[in-house]
């Protein structure tokens, strides 16, 4: 196998594991959980999201949740739909910032009420102010690898819109396989594709676990060239307006895998357990993660038959 010595993680389970939750997590709780992702060693975390309150009313406490994270050690990153995300976010002193958009017009009409051609024109304009005032930048796309709604994309239509962002300046671009459809084989494909294209820019994988593959994508992604991975603590995430969607890649078994497969990380796994735990203790559900289940198993107390 040819694989990396380094691997980068950017936790997104406070934005996307949080989302899809049945229910809210007061901000205390959230502030406290991206504190122990940050003990923990990830250096970028994507802390919560601006898009409308009545859209994804379990972070509606978007601006109070960068106030009191800004301190840590750590690239913070908010997800943003449009100008007025943008706005909002910038108010409230966020440093980073992941645009995002569907690949298909299905996905995106239902997700962000507007055509692809629509949102990527409006993401370029928002992506070249956010660069003009310094602020890190990336792009996530979403349904790359299939739609809930119009089945598989064509490697064409990617091919297409990766160009336009490209050519409008985007440097750092994220493959979302929002439902969960992705196989090695088309990982493998669509990332040597864009790599040979476009070796400058840092493409990144998005991956969802609804078919148990994340962690064979993940590998596919590696030996393709791929060295940027989207993780969520605890297996959490989803996506209000897609169908069928059920949570992202755990960073625990993400960074398990790669720590067996002696490929850096600089997560220290019994620290991000302590955020596990936060989690679950909050959430009072199992988590959907191997090493989680494999701690709960270990710290089970011993019977005698």
């Amino acid at each position: 196998m040819k694989l990396p010595a380094f691997a980068h993680i950017t936790e997104v389970g406070p934005r996307d594991g949080l989302q899809n939750e049945a229910r809210f997590m007061p901000t205390e709780a959230k502030v406290r959980l991206i504190e122990q992702l940050a003990a923990s060693g990830l250096g970028e975390i994507e802390v919560t999201s601006f898009t409308h309150p009545s859209w994804i009313p379990n972070l509606a406490d978007a601006e109070e949740v960068v106030k009191a994270t800004r301190h840590l050690p750590v690239s913070a990153f908010a997800l943003i739909p449009n100008k007025r995300g943008m706005e909002r976010a910038q108010r409230a002193g966020i440093a980073g910032m992941t645009f995002v958009f569907s690949a298909t017009d299905s996905h995106n009409k239902r997700n962000l009420n507007r055509s692809t051609e629509e949102s990527l024109a409006e993401i370029l304009d928002l992506h070249a102010a956010a660069g003009a005032h310094g602020l890190r930048r990336r792009i996530s796309l979403s349904t790359v690898f299939g739609c809930p709604f119009d089945g598989e994309v064509p490697d064409e239509r990617i091919l297409a819109i990766v160009t336009r962002l490209v050519d409008g300046g985007c440097e750092r671009i994220g493959l979302c396989d929002t439902i969960g459809v992705a196989n090695p084989a088309q990982v493998d494909r669509l990332s040597r594709q864009l790599i040979a294209h476009f070796p400058d820019v840092v493409f990144e994988l998005h991956l969802h676990n609804t078919r148990g593959c994340a962690l064979a994508n993940t590998l596919a992604g590696l030996q393709a060239g791929i060295v940027h991975f989207d993780t969520a603590v605890g297996g959490l995430g989803g996506c209000p307006y897609a169908p069928g969607a059920t949570g992202n890649v755990a960073t625990e078994d993400v960074v398990s895998m790669l720590d067996a497969m002696g490929i850096r990380t600089g997560v220290d796994q019994a620290a991000l357990m302590a955020s596990n735990r936060h989690l679950a203790q909050w959430r009072g559900t199992p988590l959907d993660s191997a090493i989680w289940r494999i701690e709960q198993r270990c710290s089970l107390p011993e019977t005698t038959s």
